[in-house]
């Protein structure tokens, strides 16, 4: 006769809560500062970081373009963001904004901004849709 075993154990997760705009209206050829801020329970640590992925208008695939960590921002060397990401944000202070500079038609889409600060796992990252209109 065998006998299985099994072993259990829950696993305390707690989630970070990202918070964003719904919607974001830029005016053609300025800079946005697409602000994203968060909560978490823990300290924030150095394990912390925070990326920022782009769907165009249209598309069904994501871009990562931006990913910061460790007090450093490593901005994606290709189209479509190439030189214009810049960090706008402060972890201690729960901000994960980044801004990006002159804004184009083409930049239409959904910002997903998605923070991490381990224990803490995101449940759900945050999501703008961003609006270039004319000046």
């Amino acid at each position: 006769l065998l006998s299985s075993l099994c072993l259990s154990h829950a696993v305390q997760v707690s989630a970070v809560e990202v918070i964003t705009p719904e919607e974001l209206f830029v005016e053609n050829g300025t800079d946005a500062k697409l602000p994203c801020t968060f909560t978490s329970l823990e300290v924030i640590s150095s394990a912390a970081s925070v990326s920022w992925s782009f769907q165009p208008e249209g598309a069904a695939t994501r871009i990562s373009f931006f990913y910061y960590s460790n007090g450093k921002s490593y901005p994606g060397k290709d189209i479509p963001f190439k030189d214009r990401v810049t960090w706008s944000g402060d972890l201690n202070k729960k901000d994960a904004s980044i801004t990006i500079s002159n804004m184009q038609f083409r930049d239409n889409g959904t910002y997903i901004c998605d923070v991490k600060n381990p224990p803490d796992i995101v449940v759900k990252p945050g999501e703008i849709r961003v609006r270039v209109v004319e000046k």
